[in-house]
């Protein structure tokens, strides 16, 4: 026998299709390759249940590719998949022929465990059963070479321990996960319960016949770990986990990368490299063309005095934007800034007297307007200050002094003042949504000039891979290629502060595996009153946005607006965006 070759600890087995990924099983150190059709038909884009469809000549397939690229590049053993569906059988003539192509053993694959209990008990009485795959694989053995036999049952595996076959491969089922995998039937635990009671038959009779364990919803290493902590195994075959579905997650990841490359500027000009840099130092992140826009603006209102309305969504980092514009003001590295939140002011009255002060001249405080020691004053939330309130606001702002109630002495504006409305507007109707949104029109004339605008993050997608890195830093969270579609096709309604959540959930996964797309579907939510922003957009710019969101997948984009992709082609034509 040949196993021997093997080491005495845990086993792995790699089932393959190809010989580029029979390298990287070799690199990685798998302890045997199996050479099988589903392997190959996994490689070709076919389901692995191809395997037991009467579509390719099973062993032709298997060993043509076998003698070629595994035989000839690996140093690992091979076992060769066979099975006993020939018009003749003979063992001890299958097992020389395999001995003299070069190969260390065989497993039976296909096999008759796959099919229905008739169907076995209809090729066991035309005396191609599984009886006969064992028979076959101990005349492998007896020939010197290692076997491994594929069973589903107790019956089965009992069949290859009274053999005293080498190695007995429990298999669960076809694999769950990717592109092509099956809905798993068995839990984890169930899997482990099952393997534990066969397991322990096996030892029984064949104390020296190792014990190993396939398939069915063992997808990652954390599903093997868990199966082990209940079952004593040893060692894992690995098919479409070891085969399959880390080369979909891999390419699918490299082309999405790519993809994102492409997105973003791979190379900014001076300019524009200058204003990140300098952005950076307030806590600002990303690069897209949005965003730089705004830092431009930023930039030049930085450099004045006069007060500034900035509008943000809610959910929206306004703070580094506030830094920005109180840096010319700061005496010191640490900014004197006052925050008054009118949204949780008591009274309006409050918010009145901490900016104007009180009649009472016993006060010995201040106006929060005339205070020296100030650099910055941040009101947030002003449209919901009285009328009358928001008209002397607007008033002193134009004039830069006030008189304090019951004085005629006129005061003068010592901070500098940034207004802040956590509103939803866009970029070409800003003054229609300030008014809609209740700031009086007095304030909002004034503050024409000096409003600065926010983009939300669904207007800077491109940005979201460096925000996640940002925000997931020392988390090492990996997406796949799915799941950042998802991210990029979601509206976040709530902008940084829901993305915030979301990494935050997603922290302390059990699964060392890159996050999935219908992991993410709980986590993301809706957009709230997303009728009245889109009755803010064009139609034709809304259709746009969808349609690039969804990498200009018409029929997701069609679900997205919530319209037939008829008509979603219609609206298309109608507006010329067919090219």
């Amino acid at each position: 026998m040949l196993t021997t070759e093997l080491n005495a600890g845990f086993l792995i087995g790699a089932a393959i299709g190809s010989g580029s990924n029979a390298r990287a099983v070799e690199h990685g150190g798998a302890d045997f390759l199996l050479a099988i059709n589903a392997g190959r038909l996994r490689n070709m884009g076919v389901p692995s249940i191809a395997s037991m469809l009467p579509v390719l000549d099973a062993n032709s397939l298997t060993e043509g590719f076998a003698r070629e690229e595994l035989l000839a590049l690996c140093r690992k053993p091979v076992l060769l998949g066979v099975n006993v569906w020939g018009r003749t059988f003979n063992p001890e003539a299958q097992a020389a022929a395999i001995g003299e192509a070069g190969f260390a053993g065989a497993v039976n694959f296909p096999s008759c465990m796959h099919y229905s209990r008739p169907m076995q008990q209809i090729l066991s009485r035309a005396g191609r059963g599984i009886e006969q795959e064992v028979e076959l694989l101990k005349a492998v053995q007896d020939a010197g070479m290692m076997s491994m036999f594929y069973c589903s049952s107790r019956t089965q595996a009992r069949l290859a321990a009274d053999a005293g076959l080498d190695l007995v491969c429990l298999n669960i089922g076809w694999n769950v996960g990717g592109a092509m995998g099956h809905r798993s039937r068995s839990t984890i635990e169930e899997v482990a319960i099952e393997a534990r009671e066969i397991g322990r038959l096996i030892k029984r009779i064949s104390p020296k016949t190792r014990f190993l364990l396939e398939g069915g919803p063992i997808a990652a290493p954390e599903d093997l770990s868990r199966v082990l902590s209940l079952a004593p195994l040893d060692g894992y075959v690995g098919g479409s986990t070891i085969d399959r579905l880390p080369l979909e997650a891999s390419v699918a990841s490299m082309i999405d990368g790519f993809r994102r490359a492409s997105m973003r500027p791979t190379r900014l000009d001076d300019e524009s490299l200058g204003l990140v840099n300098w952005a950076k130092q307030f806590g600002f992140v990303g690069q897209s063309e949005v965003q730089l826009m705004m830092l431009r603006r930023l930039r030049a209102l930085s450099s004045a005095n006069d007060p500034v309305l900035i509008v943000a969504e809610p959910g929206q980092n306004s703070l580094p934007a506030v830094r920005a514009l109180g840096a010319i003001k700061a005496r010191s590295r640490s900014l004197n800034m006052v925050q008054i939140d009118v949204a949780e002011q008591d009274l309006p009255a409050r918010a009145r007297n901490v900016l104007f002060g009180r009649r009472d001249s016993s006060s010995a405080r201040p106006p929060i307007l005339t205070d020296p020691t100030v650099e910055l004053v941040v009101i947030r939330a002003p449209e919901r200050l009285t009328q009358a309130l928001q008209r002397r606001l607007a008033r002193a702002l134009r004039d830069g002094v006030f008189r304090m109630a019951g004085s005629r002495r006129m005061l003068k504006i010592e901070p500098r003042i940034v207004l802040q409305c956590d509103v939803q507007v866009q970029e070409d109707t800003v003054v229609e949504d300030l008014l809609g949104a209740g700031l009086e029109p007095e304030l909002v004339s004034h503050m024409a000039g000096w409003t600065l605008r926010l983009p939300p993050l669904r207007e800077r997608i491109s940005d979201l891979a460096v925000l996640i890195e940002t925000e997931a830093e020392g988390g090492h969270l990996e997406f796949s290629s799915g799941a950042l579609q998802r991210l990029q096709a979601h509206d976040w309604p709530e902008n940084e502060a829901e993305l915030h959540t979301v990494l935050g959930r997603l922290a302390g996964r059990s699964s060392r595996l890159p996050v999935q797309a219908d992991e993410l579907e709980p986590l993301l939510r809706s957009a709230p009153n997303n009728d009245r922003r889109q009755k803010t957009r064009s139609e034709r710019d809304l259709i746009v946005d969808i349609l690039w969101r969804n990498g200009f997948n018409r029929t997701k984009a069609a679900e997205a607006l919530g319209i037939s992709r008829k008509t979603l082609y219609n609206k298309i034509m109608k507006y010329g965006l067919s090219g």
